[in-house]
């Protein structure tokens, strides 16, 4: 007996089960883009290299009070910046993955999402390549 044709056809039906179990929700995008847009604003906005570089010890000062109160803001308005990306966001679910367009003030980004994991890259990047 031939057991290649129902041991592909078992795979193909366990990693489509895994696919769309895995597939992240709007939700899961909202928070995973929150958490992005809040580090990138620490790293940009409060990098103590650079306000060291222009203040020297009070820009190491000024880092650290940048960092307290971008993660406080954070925490306490997390709800909102969630529901402001889910406002912004066009979401289509594919079953085994979904795509996201969220237009935000700093640019519009394209986002992919499967098996739990996010890619995201701007739409500017893609239209210059």
């Amino acid at each position: 007996m031939k057991l290649g044709l129902p041991l592909t056809l078992i795979a193909i039906a366990a990693l489509g089960g895994t696919l769309a179990f895995t597939n992240p929700n709007e939700d899961d995008y909202a928070v995973f883009l929150s958490d992005a847009v809040n580090e990138k604003v620490q790293e940009e906005i409060c990098n103590s290299g650079r306000l060291s570089e222009w203040l020297g010890r009070v820009g190491d000062a000024l880092s650290g009070v940048c960092q307290n109160v971008v993660t406080s803001g954070g925490k306490l308005s997390e709800r909102e910046v969630q529901t402001f990306i889910k406002d912004n966001t066009d979401y289509n679910n594919r079953f085994f993955f979904s795509t996201y367009t969220t237009d935000l003030p700093f640019g519009t980004y394209r986002g992919f999402a499967v098996f739990n994991k996010f890619i995201l890259r701007p739409i500017e990047e893609e239209q210059n390549n």
